[in-house]
């Protein structure tokens, strides 16, 4: 079996401390998949500039894909290859946010391309249970697989035996500036935490001009127990998560939700909103709420109680089960050739 895996050039090369989810998932799916198969990886979109941008969907369009038995593109792109021969192509489907948030959005014209690449793939693979209904309701008549993305092994070695300590670390993990990510709406719930000793860091990317960004500067000015990080280092992620004693993911929508998976797997528990769209899968054990943050207590007491079931469940998102599924698939769609 021969696999070509498609991305963009940042998925592949970029510095992986400023990759996207959907980049560490490109890296992640082509380690693993070339210590198994002939696979090779395929940096095409590019873009860095408009020229850049076109060049990418005319190459992809126009390239020889005929030696292959699987074409593999990674997250929706615009792409449609005329010359693919008898290879089978896949498309990842990590969500349809570019059809929702501002903040994803392409113009409705690039919205319809990529809404007919994906519906001209030959199958589809969805990170969730969520997603796949969502390509189901697009329309999308051909194979679905439910592949859900795994976590490394470093995230299931023991964790450390904690320090008793006298401040309660609440954490968050990903975008600070995201709408989706709804960031403000989690800080005015733990600002209703009377306890001094409770402190909510926030480690992630953003851009300092975005309003977003500054309103939540203007939070933490106005209470010092919110507190401002930065980027988390990815070989510091796993520290960074065992420095919690919860974490708090007060996102609106999410496709998969790794960051959720990765906390449970260090015995972290998860704190969401009741009305957020996630999937079920990644949050079987999560804490929900509405507008009232958990009593502090009620939390220690859930991690002693729940800590050895969260890792257990955890466990089956592994990047390992993550790669034999997906080579699942390929098997499947290459028997109906």
């Amino acid at each position: 079996m021969r696999v070509l895996l498609i991305a963009g050039k940042d998925d592949f090369n970029e510095d992986v401390s400023k990759v996207t989810g959907i980049g560490r998932y490109v890296r992640e799916v082509y380690e693993g998949l070339k210590k198994q198969i002939d696979v090779e990886a395929y940096p095409l979109f590019d873009y860095s500039s408009i020229f850049s941008s076109i060049n990418s969907i005319i190459k992809g369009t126009f390239h020889d894909y005929s030696s292959y038995d699987i074409i593999h593109l990674l997250s929706p792109k615009p792409f449609f290859p005329l010359r693919k021969g008898k290879a089978k192509w896949i498309t990842t489907v990590h969500d349809l946010f570019f059809l929702k948030y501002n903040e994803s959005k392409p113009s409705p014209f690039m919205q319809k391309i990529y809404l007919k690449s994906i519906l001209s793939s030959d199958a589809i693979i969805a990170v969730s249970s969520l997603v796949k209904e969502d390509v189901e309701k697009l329309g999308y008549k051909k194979k679905i697989f439910v592949i859900n993305p795994g976590i490394g092994e470093e995230f299931f070695t023991s964790p450390k035996k904690p320090e008793k300590k006298d401040v309660i670390k609440i954490g968050y993990i990903g975008r600070l500036d995201s709408e989706r990510k709804d960031l403000i709406r989690g800080i005015e719930v733990f600002r209703k935490i009377k306890e001094k000793n409770v402190i909510f860091e926030l480690w992630g990317n953003y851009n300092p001009d975005s309003e977003i960004f500054k309103r939540i500067k203007k939070e933490s000015e106005e209470d010092p127990r919110i507190r401002i990080m930065g980027p988390a280092p990815d070989e510091k992620l796993v520290e960074i998560y065992d420095s919690f004693d919860a974490f708090f993911f007060p996102t609106k929508e999410e496709g998969f939700g790794l960051p959720i998976v990765e906390a449970q797997a260090r015995g972290v528990p998860v704190i969401v909103f009741k009305d957020a769209r996630i999937p079920e899968e990644a949050c079987n054990y999560c804490i929900r709420i509405n507008e009232e943050f958990p009593q502090i207590d009620y939390i220690k007491s859930f991690k002693e109680k729940y800590n050895d079931a969260l890792r257990k469940y955890a466990s089956k998102f592994s990047l390992g089960i993550s790669v034999k599924n997906i080579l699942n698939s390929y098997g499947s769609i290459m028997l109906e050739l």
